[in-house]
């Protein structure tokens, strides 16, 4: 039952419209709100305590807002650090965009300044390892920050976390989020970026020396005043680091350099301080002493598959859930969440290689005992598709559909497939983030349900792959664990080519194909993975990797003729 009682310290109440629920949140507060929408105080299934950002409505209907905050949530499901909150999830195809993390207690830097004053003594050194080290998982990931300040971070009882990836981007993908204009907080910014330079790490760790002299001295080391004062102090003036101890200071002074090219790296800056002794005591003892039951605060459960209510739709582009193809209509899985005798049992409730169930809905591919009533026509009678995620193009989704191909469809799972490498040898280790996207049932994923393709020749009507050099069981996913991490590896047994190639990687669970069948090629689940051969790094003899992008399973007379690894268009990129 919801208490009446007072919310939880730092908790405002819902406005008028707030929603109850996102996803498997139960929200029962407002934590705060800014120009790109608003925090929520929430719990999940578990009455784990969470934050929950939803973008507001009047960015949910730009595209190119969603395309932003897609890729937002690829950068916060790459950073893992202690100095970091924990990403519980996200859909950013919801009809409200959100994104939640673990509920960090505790009162912002620049808050307790304000009440409490500077940190003092030991403190000092544990901030600055603490958000150096969140730094360097960033940076790690590809990203920079890009708006650290005193704002952005706050002081938990187990020490400093670093918040707020709204701005923050992938390195590679700056051309994304450009707009002209200066990005950041004045007083935080750092000299090249006021010169129109691109931010890159150094610009952080600029940002981080400043934060490391508010947190000691409770101001910031170019002082306070317009922007534009601000911007000359940072431009040409020298750094005020009076109140700072030694050798803190001399590092600081480093980091604040001009020339970004002087400034420490964040490793750099984590080895400077080195190890320290002794527990972080800068955050009061009424947030280390709060746990409060928030479930007792948040409205009642309800059963909530994420449930996108999108027709499946006939179209172009290779991402629809049905294709035509020789003048009639193909479905892209024919195989019944339940029930079904096809060769080999690759149909739910079937078994795979050495007995083991196939990806199915449940524990086997069986119906799960908890689906909601309204729900049970679909596992027994729908189909299970995979395609690209419309709004994140390095993502594959696990959708279940009626088998008339309309009506509502439950997305079940999404598999973020952008990490990956190269070995010497042309063969890629792919590095899956599974996430779970429904509050029942579970879901396992096996390593045959992968499949890597070489070559689509126009003749061909069906794919011929390659399975993955990993055995067994990858993930069993529930709302319990609804989150696992997992690598591929495809063996292509070439040899490191200085001409560019490309592979296709698909997801093809046992309910997709029919009695283990091989995919159709028009089968949209895969991705595409390029070889870049001219970009190999002297010293490995591999090149960096390229983003993915979605397999175009669009047919023209039969053939894929758009898709990646269609052979005419393999042997035009390896002829340059």
């Amino acid at each position: 039952m919801t208490s009446t009682s007072p919310l939880p310290s730092g908790v405002l109440p819902l406005a008028p419209g707030d929603p109850s629920h996102l996803g498997p949140f139960r929200l029962f507060g407002r934590l705060g709100s800014g120009g790109m929408g608003v925090v929520y105080a929430a719990v999940d299934g578990n009455d784990r305590r969470a934050a929950v950002k939803c973008v507001h409505r009047s960015h949910a209907a730009d595209r190119e807002f969603r395309a932003r905050f897609a890729r937002e949530v690829r950068l916060v499901r790459r950073v893992r650090a202690k100095s970091v909150p924990v990403f519980l999830g996200a859909d950013t195809r919801a009809d409200l965009p959100w994104l939640a993390t673990e509920y960090v207690p505790g009162l912002t830097l620049d808050r307790h300044v304000r009440e409490h004053g500077p940190l003092r003594g030991m403190d000092v050194s544990v901030f600055a390892r603490g958000v150096a080290e969140a730094l360097v998982a960033v940076h790690a990931a590809g990203v920079v920050h890009r708006d650290l300040k005193p704002g952005n971070v706050i002081l938990s009882p187990e020490g400093p976390k670093v918040l707020d990836f709204g701005i923050a981007r992938a390195a590679e993908e700056s051309a994304l989020t450009r707009t002209g204009g200066l990005v950041g907080t004045p007083g935080w910014i750092s000299p090249e970026q006021y010169g129109g330079a691109e931010a890159t790490e150094r610009s952080d760790v600029f940002a981080w020396a400043g934060l490391v002299a508010y947190a000691a001295t409770g101001h910031g080391p170019f002082g306070e005043g317009t922007s534009d004062v601000v911007a000359a102090r940072v431009l040409s003036g020298p750094p005020s680091l009076t109140g700072v101890a030694e050798p803190l200071r001399g590092l600081l002074d480093r980091a604040l350099d001009k020339d970004p090219g002087r400034r420490p790296t964040a490793a750099e800056t984590v080895a400077a301080i080195g190890p320290l002794e002794g527990t972080f005591t800068g955050a009061p003892r009424t947030f280390a002493e709060s746990a409060e039951a928030w479930s007792g605060y948040a409205p009642p459960r309800r059963t909530w598959p994420r449930r996108h209510r999108r027709a499946l739709s006939l179209g172009a582009t290779g991402l629809t859930l049905a294709l035509v193809a020789g003048g009639g209509l193909w479905a892209l899985t024919e195989g019944r969440l339940a029930g079904g005798d096809g060769a080999n049992g690759n149909v739910a409730g079937g078994n795979g290689a050495e007995g083991e169930p196939v990806g199915g809905a449940g524990e086997g591919g069986s119906i799960p005992a908890d689906v909601p009533e309204e729900y049970r026509d679909l596992y027994e009678n729908g189909t299970v598709t995979v395609a690209p995620d419309e709004n994140a193009g390095d993502t594959l989704v696990r959708t279940i559909g009626s088998e008339e191909g309309g009506g509502e469809s439950l997305d079940q799972v999404r598999l973020d497939m952008s990490e990956h490498t190269w070995s010497y040898n042309m063969s890629p280790t792919i590095t899956v983030t599974a996430e779970y996207l429904l509050d029942f049932g579970e879901l396992r994923i096996h390593s045959n349900d992968f499949a890597m393709v070489e070559r689509i020749e126009p003749e061909d009507t069906h794919l011929t792959t390659v399975s993955a050099n990993s055995g067994g069981t990858l993930a069993v996913l529930s709302p319990e664990e609804p989150t696992a991490e997992f690598s591929l590896v495809f063996v292509t047994g070439g040899n490191a080519s200085e001409r560019d190639d490309v592979f296709a990687v698909y997801y093809v669970p046992g309910e997709v194909v029919q009695g283990g069948a091989r995919p159709e090629v028009g089968y949209p689940g895969g991705l595409c993975y390029l070889w870049r051969g001219a970009g190999m790094s002297e010293s490995y003899g591999v090149p960096d990797p390229e983003e993915p992008t979605p397999f175009d399973a669009t047919l023209s007379e039969g053939s894929p003729t758009n898709g990646c690894v269609y052979g005419p268009n393999k042997d035009l990129l390896s002829n340059g």
